[in-house]
């Protein structure tokens, strides 16, 4: 474990440990089997704080091997390592992740995604139960307008998915009052920031689609910090939707810029994740944006079936691996007659 993750557990053991006591200093005389049971966590707290000042705080005391970090995000008194736990422990364990990874999937969309004049589809895959990455399409309050997310938290697993939970909460409380992408990121970012210790920021793409009488779609895009876009006009030429701020959840100061372009029939634009252009082969070499627009050059005209499938397998086959090593989103929208 670096020095910084010690300080960020040392943080978050702190905090906990300021609630607690401040707790025990307001409780009343009728609580005192509660207070016996604080008392306990506290003394735990202290103990675990103990070890980060000894540098011993991510080691098993079982085997003395390492922790898993995932599970210190959520249980920061854990002393023992997957390998460790008994069958019943490991059992219950599998039990709270199996309906963590139900939750986590109850976040996203539950039907198929229609807009009118557009062809839609997704594509997500999650490498654990709990993925990263977040995706959702949201009526504007006013005209019709849907406006199209993509989210990606850094990290993955249970924290991630404690992260999103409340980021998709808040977001569609926001997305009912503020149809502007600029002005309903910026306000997400200031409620992150005040409300989450988030420490494993979140990137993310709003796009709000707004229908004319010319037949055309007007694009209004925020991008905070999140993988550019691509759209690929329907001549095979290629334009980025290049970030128009910051990562979420960094600075609450933070605003966010829109940028407005058309679509006609036959355009296709890709929003995707990290996990497509940050795939590694055994070289180290990433898939990166370069293939990737190529790809989408090659195969625009394709079905979305098709376009969705071979870029997985086109994924896969350039990593070297049988499976994928981090969450994979893409969604796929083409403007039609």
């Amino acid at each position: 474990m670096t020095l910084s993750e010690l300080e960020h557990f040392r943080n978050l053991l702190t905090a906990r440990e300021n609630s607690l006591a401040d707790w025990m200093n307001s409780f009343s005389s009728s609580n005192d089997n509660d207070a016996r049971k604080v008392r306990s966590l506290l003394g735990q707290i202290k103990d675990a704080l103990e070890r980060v000042e000894h540098q011993t705080y991510c080691r098993c005391t079982a085997c003395d091997g390492e922790l898993e970090l995932h599970r210190l995000e959520v249980q920061p008194l854990t002393e023992i390592c997957l390998d460790c736990l008994s069958k019943q422990e490991k059992a219950a364990l599998e039990d709270e992740l199996l309906l963590t990874g139900k939750i986590y999937r109850a976040l996203l969309p539950q039907t198929d995604q229609k807009i009118d004049g557009f062809e839609v589809a997704v594509k997500s895959l999650a490498v654990r139960n709990v993925g990263g990455d977040y995706y959702d399409f949201l009526p504007a309050p006013n005209d019709g307008a849907v406006r199209v997310i993509i989210a990606d938290t850094m990290g993955k697993g249970l924290p991630a998915g404690l992260i999103l939970s409340n980021f998709q909460g808040v977001l569609r409380i926001l997305a009912e009052e503020i149809e502007s992408p600029g002005l309903l990121i910026t306000r997400l970012n200031k409620w992150l920031c005040r409300n989450v210790p988030v420490t494993k920021f979140i990137s993310l793409t709003c796009i709000a689609l707004e229908p004319n009488s010319s037949g055309d779609t007007r694009f209004i895009y925020t991008n905070a910090g999140h993988c550019p876009s691509i759209l690929v006009r329907n001549d095979g030429t290629v334009e980025c939707l290049e970030p128009t701020g910051g990562v979420l959840g960094v600075h609450e100061d933070f605003t966010y810029e829109e940028r407005t372009l058309s679509v006609s029939t036959g355009d296709l634009l890709l929003l995707y994740t990290d996990g497509v252009t940050e795939a590694e082969n055994h070289h180290g070499e990433m898939f990166e944006e370069n293939r990737l627009i190529e790809f989408v050059q090659t195969h625009r005209t394709d079905s979305f079936e098709n376009l969705l499938n071979d870029l997985t397998n086109e994924v896969q086959l350039f990593s070297e691996k049988s499976e994928l090593v981090d969450d994979f989103t893409v969604i796929a929208l083409r403007k039609q007659a």
